[in-house]
């Protein structure tokens, strides 16, 4: 009466059952739905309806046909593309803001980009499902090999082709921080496999065997009650704590579109200086203050602009520290090199560290494939003299006395793996950043949320200064202390907070989630063995 079978048949056979139109856009309809999980909507019950559903799209696609055949493999493939297209489309949108900024340059590439890059990136979810549809069977077991497939799907994104791991699934627990604790041990490639399946329980309510069908959905439901009072626990165990150091995030708020204009190039700076100034005459500061500006602050290079350097040095009062992203230039015998920076620049001692960003983005830092693109008028997004080049490794940097940082330039802040290791564990983690190319979009929010994931897997608090927002302050365990809303002109002003102990995370890295991988894998073939004997 109940059974998964006979409702898809009932109900669900036009769409799920045929080769039709009709199944892909309701696959591509789940997939949009479900970025509404993401920053900054944040509605995560809506994935106790997509994911399900999605389950009941492949139970549809493996009906009628053999475990090993084409008309499988490509039905889960098709169905899983589809679904992903809907999902990158609906979450990445705002990638076509970046082309308004010069519309009458790049206006003509947003169809490409906003259906170019959800089509690629959608080939490694629909190539991960495509190979379980060899292993399917309508059985509980099922929403393990998806949570398997797509998590390992996102690890994969991640890091193949300089990696894009953007709206990664384990993001959703942020919508309220305390429940990503667990990032801490697994990661979030690890809470990406913990979502799917949680979010795809509802699904093992349809079933032949109804009594042993809700004796598992119980029994999963009480393992992540475990997980959530678990990772509540965590997080209110580690209340704020801070040092004596001072901070001041200064978000300017200029709109790329003046930033690089001739007219403006002599203007900005003073800007900072006044808006810093004044926020530093609000009151005392405990004697050893770090002072944040963006990325690219400076629309010329720093280290050449006659009298920059000076009028910095002017402002700075003894103890105070600033950190700041620049253009940095280098000249040598193979000609000149271009570097997005992060300088800390101390009262009276002028530059002390410089970074160089070392995960460069694609088309708006470099060009690949720059002769052929070229020739078909296709250029870098970002207004430099040429490619910027990448830096040598990510690094711990000096910041002010006794104290060191790590450097994440923008686009890097969305890699786990730019973390560092625990011989280089730094007092912060300084996200460095310009989101100004997207808007008022979905990008900026998404981008807030994935350094404040970073805060959680390293214990490591993190200061977040961008042009034009969001700015905050996130304390080890993902608690936004303070932050200023996008596209505001505004500072903060607060203590530095402690860092935590080592996580498990911070240790081991990704380690435990394949570890744990391994393990679901195994499970999943000790149960197809016993299956088929069985059935032998």
């Amino acid at each position: 009466m109940f059974s998964s079978e006979a409702i898809l048949q009932k109900w669900a056979e036009p769409f799920l059952l045929s080769w039709s139109i009709r199944r892909w856009v309701l696959s591509f309809c789940l997939g949009g739905l479900s970025a509404l999980a993401f920053q900054p909507f944040g509605l995560v019950p809506v994935l106790l309806v997509t994911l399900p559903a999605l389950v009941w799209t492949l139970d549809g696609a493996s009906a009628g046909t053999n475990k090993i055949s084409k008309e499988r493999f490509l039905g889960f493939f098709s169905t899983g593309w589809w679904f992903s297209l809907g999902f990158f489309m609906a979450g990445l949108y705002w990638i076509g803001e970046a082309f308004l900024v010069e519309a009458e340059t790049y206006a003509w590439m947003i169809p490409f980009a906003v259906t170019g890059v959800p089509a690629v990136i959608s080939l490694f979810p629909a190539l991960a499902l495509a190979l379980v549809s060899f292993f399917w069977s309508q059985r509980w077991e099922r929403i393990l090999l998806l949570a398997v497939a797509l998590s390992l799907s996102d690890y994969a994104r991640g890091h193949l082709f300089t990696g894009f791991p953007w709206n990664l699934w384990g993001y959703i627990f942020l919508v309220k921080p305390e429940f990503a604790q667990g990032a801490a041990i697994f990661g979030v490639y690890g809470l990406s496999l913990l979502a799917i399946l949680l979010f795809t329980i509802p699904a093992l309510l349809l079933g032949k065997s109804i009594g042993r069908q809700l004796m598992l959905v119980a029994l999963m439901v009480l393992l992540f009650v475990g997980y959530g009072a678990a990772s509540y626990v965590r997080f209110f165990n580690h209340p704020t704590q801070f040092t004596k150091v001072d901070l001041l995030v200064v978000q300017p708020n200029v709109p790329q579109k003046e930033k690089w204009k001739p007219e403006n190039r002599h203007k900005l700076l003073p800007r900072y200086i006044e808006q810093t100034e004044g926020a530093l005459a609000g009151g005392p500061t405990a004697g050893n203050t770090l002072i944040f500006w963006p990325e690219s602050a400076f629309p010329y290079l720093l280290t050449s602009e006659p009298g920059a350097l000076s009028s910095i040095d002017e402002m700075l009062k003894p103890g105070e520290t600033l950190i700041t992203g620049a253009i940095r230039g280098e000249k040598t015998s193979q000609g000149r090199f271009f570097y997005n920076s992060v300088y800390t620049i101390e009262d009276g001692n002028g530059i002390r560290d410089v970074y160089d960003k070392v995960h460069l983005v694609p088309f708006g830092e470099y060009l690949p494939y720059r002769k052929l693109l070229q020739s078909m008028g296709v250029d870098k997004l970002v207004p430099a003299p040429a490619d910027f080049s990448s830096g040598f490794r990510y690094r711990t940097m000096r910041a002010g006395e006794n104290l060191t940082m790590k450097p994440l330039i923008c686009y890097e802040a969305i890699f786990p793996y730019a973390a560092m290791s625990p011989a280089e564990r730094p007092d912060f983690i300084a996200n460095i950043t310009n989101d100004g190319w997207f808007g008022e979009t979905q990008g900026p929010y998404q981008h807030f949320a994935q350094s404040q994931m970073r805060a959680i897997e390293q214990g490591v608090p993190i200061i977040r200064v961008a042009n034009t927002g969001i700015s905050g302050v996130m304390d080890p365990v993902g608690r936004v202390l303070a932050k200023i809303a996008l596209n505001d002109s505004g500072n903060i002003r607060i203590e530095l907070p402690k860092l935590l102990q080592t996580t498990i995370y911070s240790v081991w890295g990704d380690l435990v989630f394949l570890g744990v991988i391994l393990s679901i894998s195994g499970i999943l073939l000790v149960i197809g063995v016993i299956n088929s004997t069985r059935k032998d």
